[in-house]
Order: structure tokens, then C-alpha cells, then sequence
């Protein structure tokens, strides 16, 4: 199976079990790469307990939509059939521990208004619970959104394309919930930058690319290839050629060896265009 990062460090499940200090600890979980696993975690949950489901808040929610649906779930080390149940989520970039005084339905109402979001007059499904968007998502959000967007919370971490914790800068603040909140142009573009990696990597699996290197090191690699070809301006089908052949020479290591690569490979391929 493709995975989308690397497998979870092998203490990960350490972190989560530290105590929050004077906060509740709750997961959020990206229900899309497991379809209806929310109703796995709400039968491991105790029966004071339960999985709310952010796209219940969306009209016509399906049972369909359901279980794709991120989810916030409460946690406590002590619920070791929780554990074996979040191991299962290894590989895929499905979980964030967000500590706060919030109560879960106001958590989850807060989370649930950035599910959707408006950018000029479309209205688009905002990735967050995805934690390779997350990070770029939360940059890209001005300072009074990030503090709608993430409330009271004293710490959000989540699992990294390297499958370790990374951390959130969250202001920790008293903000209302959002309404109906939005993008501009430039926080939409930024975004769609910042995805293009991925996208690569896709487009390299579905024409069945064999990558034996960890998710991580073809992200990176990837990463600095994609920013000497977007400095030439190179349409897409040539960079998802170019980015292929980086996948099977040398790792690149910084721009300026991307940059001089690229030219070769362009004036080998009978590519180059002007600088």
C-alpha cells in the first residue's frame, strides 16, 4: 500500500501520554484515509464518551459523507484499545492532539467552521485535518484567524511527513468561533503552491513510479526540484518528467545544485527555454 508519509516513530504514542496541564486532550482525525473508521474509535470510547463528526455540520450530510468525515475524539492514555486502534493510522497523515480548555462541542464547532470556506464567490473544502496541509494552512491564515481558528488551545501538534510530533505556534486565545470565514486570493494561491509536491508525487504513483526511498526523502527531493523548474517556468508534464529523473539520479541538496541540474537535464532533453 502507498502510504502518504513515513510510518509513525515507534514512540509516538509516548507523546500523547503526557498529561495536558489544566487542558483536556482531544484528536483530531482525518477520517478520509480510513473511510469509517470514526465508528471504530466511538466503540473504544467509553460510554461517557463520543466521536463528533465535523461534517455533521454541513447541510445534506450523507452517511457517505460520514465517513469521511474528520472527527474529534477525547483522549486518555489509560484507553489502551484507543492505542491499538490509532496504530492502525501509521503511514497515513490522519492525526493531530489539540489540548484546550474548550469543551469538545465548542472544539468541534469551532473546528467545523474552517471545513469549508469561501474564496471570492466559490466555496472550498479547507484540508486542516490532513496533517501535510495543516502546517501551510495555519502560515498562510492572518493572526486573527489563526486565533478563531484555534481558540483557547495551549498546543496543537500533529504527526509530520516523518511521521514524528510537530508543533502549531497557537496564540492561545479567547476568540469567537468564526463565521462563515474566508481566503483571499493570495492565502488561496499560496496554498495551491504549497500542495504541488504532493500532487507531483501522485501523478509519479499513478503512472506506477516504483519508489523504494521513505515519503519523506521523495518530499524532499521533490520539494527543491520543484522549486528550480518553477523558476524557469516550466510547463507541468515537463517538471513531472524532470522530478522523475531526480527520483532516480543523485539527491539534490540545496537549490543552487537543483538549478544547475536542471539546466543539464533541460539542454540534454532538447528543453531549455530562456532563463
Amino acid at each position: 500500500m502507498n502510504m502518504l508519509i513515513d510510518m509513525y516513530d515507534e514512540r509516538w504514542l509516548d507523546h500523547l501520554n503526557v498529561a495536558a496541564d489544566g487542558a483536556t486532550k482531544y484528536l483530531l482525525i482525518d477520517g478520509v484515509f480510513i473511510p469509517g473508521i470514526h465508528r471504530q474509535f466511538s466503540a473504544a470510547l467509553t460510554s461517557a464518551q463520543t466521536a463528533t463528526l465535523l461534517f455533521e455540520a454541513l447541510p445534506s450530510c450523507t452517511d457517505k459523507t460520514r465517513d469521511v468525515s474528520p472527527f474529534i475524539a477525547p483522549y486518555h492514555a489509560s484507553n489502551k484499545r484507543l492505542q491499538s486502534l490509532l496504530e492502525r493510522c501509521s503511514g497515513w497523515p490522519m492525526i493531530s492532539a489539540i489540548e484546550t480548555a474548550e469543551s469538545q462541542a465548542d472544539l468541534s464547532a469551532r473546528l467545523a467552521a474552517w471545513c469549508v470556506v469561501d474564496i471570492g464567490d466559490q466555496r472550498f473544502n479547507l484540508r486542516f485535518p490532513d496533517t501535510r496541509r495543516l502546517p501551510a494552512i495555519f502560515d498562510s491564515l492572518t493572526m486573527k484567524q489563526r486565533s478563531e481558528f484555534a481558540g483557547p488551545a495551549t498546543r496543537w501538534s500533529y504527526i509530520d511527513r516523518s511521521g514524528r510530533w510537530a508543533d502549531l505556534n497557537v496564540p492561545a486565545s479567547l476568540s469567537a468561533i468564526a463565521d462563515r470565514p474566508s481566503l483571499d486570493d493570495q492565502q488561496f494561491a499560496r496554498l495551491v503552491s504549497e500542495s504541488e509536491v504532493d500532487e507531483v508525487i501522485s501523478t509519479l504513483r499513478d503512472r506506477s513510479r516504483k519508489m523504494t526511498q521513505k515519503y519523506s526523502e521523495i518530499y524532499a527531493v521533490l520539494a527543491v526540484a520543484l522549486r528550480a523548474a518553477n523558476r524557469r517556468n516550466i510547463d507541468m508534464a515537463l517538471k513531472v518528467e524532470w522530478c522523475e529523473s531526480c527520483l532516480r539520479g543523485a539527491l539534490l541538496n540545496d537549490i543552487s545544485e537543483a538549478d544547475e541540474c536542471l539546466r543539464t537535464w533541460l539542454e540534454k532533453n532538447g528543453n531549455l527555454p530562456p532563463s
